[in-house]
């Protein structure tokens, strides 16, 4: 039961906190599916809405795939190790984030635009990783 939580409950508290905030927002009723590209705030939240079932399946998987046997090898190293492992959790959230906000990122807003696009999925994917993390830790 205890490994079925760890799989489960980390993805699921994290995308109900992501849910309750964009379900909870004046502009819920107003998102539309063609909104999802504009690389703004509410498209990102049209993205969620219309995508969710199929994100939570992908956050399982990675919770399995990936998080699982990290977070097992994680027990026996030291706090070095440790810190280590969440400054590339860091940067791997970065370069992600940078990857996605460029491809939806429009040239003639300037690169302003793709360092704000940068930064807010970067927050979007850290705020899922330390809810994930702690739930983790909790549940330990």
């Amino acid at each position: 039961m205890k490994k079925l939580l760890r799989f489960l409950l980390p993805p699921f508290i994290g995308f109900s906190a992501f849910f309750v905030g964009i379900r909870y927002s004046s502009l819920y009723f107003e998102l539309k599916i063609d909104e999802m590209g504009l690389g703004d705030l509410k498209s990102f939240m049209a993205f969620y809405r219309y995508t969710m079932p199929l994100l939570f399946i992908v956050a399982v998987l990675t919770q399995l795939l990936v998080i699982a046997p990290v977070w097992r090898a994680m027990k026996t190293k030291n706090a070095a190790d440790k810190i280590n492992v969440i400054i590339d959790l860091c940067f791997i959230c970065v370069l992600f984030a940078f990857g996605i906000a460029y491809v939806i990122w429009d040239p003639h807003a300037g690169i302003s635009r793709l360092i704000k696009l940068t930064g807010f999925l970067s927050v979007v994917q850290l705020a899922y990783w330390f809810i994930n993390l702690i739930i983790l830790y909790l549940i330990e």
